[in-house]
C-alpha cells in the first residue's frame, strides 16, 4: 500500500477498525504510520467530528516520497491465539480491577517527610555525595587500596550516579534530578504499600573471591509474587561551544567537541521473575508523573497473572520435556534397530563362510585317498580338529546371543524391541511373502 493511499485511510476510518480490515493490531499500524511519517488523527479527534464540529486535517508530510508501506500481517490463528490469551487475562483479573477501581486516584508527592525508608536513606547517602567527590579528590597514593568503600563516592557516568551499590534505590540519575526521581518513588512505594505490597532492598548473594552470584535489588513482594524494580536517567551528546572547546583544550591536549549529559528522559521497570510479568515506562518527568496510578496497577495485576504465567511455563516446559524424552527415545530405537540390521546381515556373511568352509572341508575329504602318507594320516586329524572346533564354537549362534540378550546393566527389553511384540507391520507382512499371509 503506498503512503498517500495509508494516509487517506487512517484519516477516513478510526484505526482500531482500519487495523481490523488490514489484518494486523491497532499497534501494528501506529508503528508503521510513525515508521513512515504519516500523521494520525489525535485523541478526540472522532469524537469532534461526530458532533458537527470544525477540525483540522494534518498534511501529509513530503507527499512527494510515495513509498510502499509494508505491514506485518497477523494470521487468523495467530489473531485467535492472542484474542484467547487476552479472554483468559481478562478472566484473571477481572476481580482485581474491580477492586482497583474502587481506589483513589495517587497525589504526586511534593515532599519526603512521609517517605518509604529506603527513599529517606536514598536522599540522606544522595546529600552527601559532594562531600565524598571532594574527599575522594584529595586521597593520597597510600589510600587507593586501604579505602573502604563507605569512603568512595558512586559510580559515576554521563553525569549520573548508580546508587544501588550504597544501600539505596536502584537508580541512576544526576542529582539535579534526584528530587523529583525520590518523589517519584515516593509516591510509588505509597501506593504500593497502601495495596499491601511490601518494599525491601535484597542484598547481593556473594560466591567466594566476591563475585555476585545474585545482585542486590529492590523487590518488591506481594501475595507471594516477587518483582524487581528499576529506575535510570538515559544520556544524551551535547556539542560544546568553540570557547568552551578552546578552554577546556587549555589543560588538555586533546578535547572531543561534544560531551554526554543527563537526557531528562527516564525509565522504569518492573521485572517479575517470568519473562511476561514485565513491563517498563519511559519519558520525561511529567509523562511519568501521569503513570504513577498506571505503574501501581500494572504491578497489582502482574501479581495476579504471574502464578498463571508461571503455571503456562512450566506446563509448556514439561510438554517440550516430554517431547524432547519422545524423540530421543525415537532417536534411540531408530540406531538399535539399524544395529540390529547390521548384526543381522554379519551373521548372514558368516553363515556363508560356514557353509563354504564345510564345502571345502568336504573337498579335502575327496582329496585325502590322493596323499601319500604321513599328510593322508595327519589331513585326517587335522579335518577333525577343525570340524570340532567348528561345531563347538559357532560364530553364528554367538552372535545372535549376543542380539537377544542385554549386557548385565541393562534389563530386558531393549531399545529396539517393539511396544507390542505380537503386532505385525506392514513392512513385515510384505517381507514374509504371501503364502505367510
Amino acid at each position: 500500500m503506498k503512503r498517500s493511499v495509508l494516509y487517506e485511510k487512517v484519516w477516513a476510518t478510526p484505526m482500531t477498525r482500519l487495523s481490523t480490515e488490514l489484518g494486523i493490531s491497532d499497534v501494528g499500524l501506529a508503528k508503521a504510520c510513525r515508521r513512515h511519517g504519516i500523521p494520525a488523527p489525535p485523541r478526540g479527534y472522532w469524537a469532534k467530528l461526530q458532533a458537527g464540529h470544525q477540525v483540522e486535517k494534518v498534511p501529509l508530510p513530503n507527499p512527494q516520497n510515495d513509498a510502499e508501506v509494508q505491514f506485518s500481517v497477523v494470521s487468523p490463528e495467530m489473531r485467535a491465539r492472542l484474542e484467547s490469551r487476552e479472554h483468559k487475562q481478562a478472566e484473571w483479573l477481572k476481580d482485581h480491577r474491580q477492586t482497583a477501581e474502587s481506589k483513589a486516584p495517587l497525589h504526586f508527592a511534593q515532599s519526603l517527610d512521609d517517605a518509604h525508608p529506603l527513599v529517606k536513606m536514598t536522599m540522606r547517602y544522595c546529600h552527601g555525595i559532594p562531600g565524598l567527590e571532594r574527599k575522594w579528590s584529595k586521597r593520597s597514593l597510600q589510600a587507593w587500596n586501604v579505602s573502604n568503600d563507605e569512603e568512595r563516592p558512586p559510580y559515576a557516568q554521563h553525569g549520573r550516579y548508580s546508587l544501588l551499590s550504597k544501600g539505596c534505590l536502584n537508580v541512576t540519575a544526576s542529582l539535579n534530578a534526584m528530587d523529583w526521581v525520590l518523589r517519584f518513588h515516593a509516591t510509588i512505594f505509597t501506593g504500593l504499600v497502601e495495596a499491601g505490597v511490601k518494599i525491601s532492598r535484597r542484598e547481593a548473594l556473594v560466591r567466594s573471591r566476591g563475585h555476585e552470584e545474585k545482585p542486590a535489588a529492590i523487590e518488591a513482594a506481594y501475595k507471594g509474587e516477587s518483582f524487581e524494580l528499576e529506575f535510570s536517567e538515559g544520556y544524551k551528546r551535547t556539542t560544546l561551544s568553540d570557547e568552551e572547546v578552546l578552554r577546556r583544550r587549555k589543560a588538555n591536549e586533546y578535547v572531543p567537541t561534544y560531551e554526554t549529559v543527563p537526557s531528562g528522559n527516564f525509565v522504569f521497570r518492573i521485572s517479575g521473575t517470568e519473562y511476561q510479568a514485565r513491563k517498563q515506562w519511559q519519558g520525561t518527568g511529567e509523562k511519568l508523573e501521569a503513570k504513577v496510578d498506571e505503574i501501581v496497577r500494572a504491578l497489582l495485576e502482574f501479581a495476579a497473572l504471574q502464578p498463571h504465567y508461571r503455571e503456562e511455563r512450566e506446563t509448556a516446559a514439561a510438554a517440550a520435556q516430554r517431547e524432547a524424552e519422545r524423540r530421543e527415545a525415537e532417536r534411540r530405537t531408530s540406531e538399535a534397530r539399524a544395529e540390529q540390521l547390521k548384526h543381522a546381515f554379519a551373521m548372514a556373511e558368516e553363515q556363508e563362510r560356514i557353509a563354504r568352509l564345510r564345502g571345502f572341508l568336504g573337498q579335502l575329504d575327496e582329496r585325502m585317498p590322493e596323499l601319500q602318507e604321513p599328510y593322508k594320516g595327519r589331513l585326517e586329524v587335522w579335518l577333525r580338529v577343525v570340524r570340532a572346533e567348528l561345531n563347538a564354537k559357532n560364530a553364528v549362534d554367538t552372535m545372535l546371543t549376543q542380539c537377544l540378550t542385554v549386557p548385565h546393566w541393562q534389563t530386558w527389553p531393549p531399545a529396539w524391541w517393539p511396544a507390542d511384540p505380537d503386532a505385525k507391520t506392514p513392512e513385515a507382512e510384505e517381507d514374509a511373502g504371501p503364502e505367510a499371509r
